[in-house]
């Protein structure tokens, strides 16, 4: 696509309001970033927002070390890199003007997943599949952390953040080296990434100024109904 600067400021102001929802709900807010970049260009998704990301997350990851769950990690990422080749194959057999289906389908199922699913005991059985449907979901269309967050919902915050981070970090340099290996991670597409550092970062830093206004309770229904209606709007867009 090409980049003006008023798609640079848009596309930025999204990426910080979606970081200033994300920290006050708890919610995986990329499933509202996914719809309303995909509306953009759905050359926004998902490799160049997962390698916007990517700085963050190391950063998040680094700074909780000492609480990362490395019993479970393993398991989980396996189960993320066979997710990422299914995504490839995706990738390689749909056509583009289906994209927006397959991605408004992913957000509508995650968020399904943060409504009905409360309740998940870890293992190898449920690492490695659990593992395979985020990378599938994040690889497909960069909204795989409600998964990975459901398999850590029992631990301490803390061990949640870091560990969630660390796994988005291994997820991503996977993705794209799979991807590159394969042509589908472009120099168009890494320019694009460098374009959205700026939101997350700038978002990651002012959002603990606005997270207290915030209400959980009542914020974390509006999220998921923003993103059910961008969900919709994508797939209605992309048919008609």
């Amino acid at each position: 696509m090409e980049w003006t600067i008023g798609t640079f400021l848009l596309v930025n102001f999204i990426l910080i309001v979606s970081s200033i929802l994300q920290m006050a709900t708890g919610v995986s807010v990329r499933m509202i970033i996914v719809p309303f970049l995909a509306m953009i260009s759905y050359t926004l998704v998902p490799v160049p927002v997962a390698f916007a990301s990517l700085t963050l997350t190391v950063m998040m990851a680094y700074k909780g070390r000492e609480h990362i769950d490395m019993k479970n990690v393993p398991q989980v990422s396996l189960g993320m890199l066979a997710g990422i080749f299914m995504a490839l194959y995706i990738f390689k057999n749909v056509h583009f003007e289906y994209l927006g289906v397959i991605f408004g389908l992913f957000i509508l199922l995650s968020v399904f997943i943060s409504l009905r699913i409360k309740e998940f005991k870890l293992g190898a059985k449920m690492n490695y599949s659990g593992g395979f449907v985020a990378g599938l979901m994040g690889a497909v269309a960069a909204v795989g952390g409600q998964v990975l967050a459901m398999l850590f919902q029992n631990h301490p915050l803390e061990s949640i953040k870091s560990t969630l981070a660390y796994l988005y970090t291994l997820f991503t340099i996977a993705m794209l080296g799979v991807f590159y290996v394969f042509g589908e991670f472009s120099q168009d597409q890494m320019i694009s990434g460098f374009y959205m550092m700026p939101g997350f970062l700038l978002g990651f830093i002012i959002a603990p100024m606005f997270a207290k206004y915030f209400n959980p309770e009542y914020a974390k229904p509006v999220v998921l109904g923003m993103a059910t209606i961008g969900a919709l709007t994508l797939i209605g867009k992309s048919i008609l």
